[in-house]
C-alpha cells in the first residue's frame, strides 16, 4: 500500500514539474497562461484527492499491522520519533502545490483582466 502512495506522489511531482515547465514556455499572453493554470489547478486537485484517498487506505492498513505487536513495523515504528510519519509529511505536498496553483491562477486571471480593461 505504501508503494501505491509513493507512486502517486511521484506521479504528482512529475506531472506538476512538467506542466510548470510547459507553462513557462508558453508565449501567448496572460489569458492563455491563466486558462492553462486553471487546468493544472483542477487536475492537481483531482490528483490530490486520489493521494488523500490512498493515504487513508495506507493508514488503515498500517493501523491493522500495528495491532500485531510482533510485526517488525510495529517494533521499528516505536523507535523512530523524528521526523514524524513520512506518509503524513508527503500528504501535504499535493495540497500545498494545489493551493499554490490556485493562487497563481487567480493572479494570472487578474492580470489578464487588467490588461484587457486598462
Amino acid at each position: 500500500m505504501e508503494g501505491l502512495l509513493k507512486d502517486r506522489i511521484n506521479f504528482y511531482l512529475v506531472f506538476a514539474s512538467v506542466f510548470m515547465l510547459g507553462l513557462s514556455r508558453i508565449d501567448g499572453g496572460y489569458w492563455i497562461k491563466a486558462w492553462a493554470l486553471l487546468t493544472i489547478t483542477i487536475v492537481s486537485l483531482l490528483i490530490a484527492l486520489a493521494v488523500i484517498r490512498t493515504h487513508r487506505l495506507v493508514e488503515a492498513t498500517l493501523r491493522d499491522i500495528r495491532r500485531d505487536e510482533t510485526h517488525p513495523y510495529t517494533r521499528y515504528r516505536g523507535n523512530i520519533a523524528f521526523p514524524p510519519n513520512a506518509n503524513w509529511i508527503l500528504l501535504y505536498v499535493p495540497i500545498i502545490l494545489t493551493l499554490f496553483f490556485a493562487l497563481v491562477t487567480i493572479h494570472y486571471f487578474r492580470l489578464a483582466y487588467l490588461q484587457v480593461n486598462c
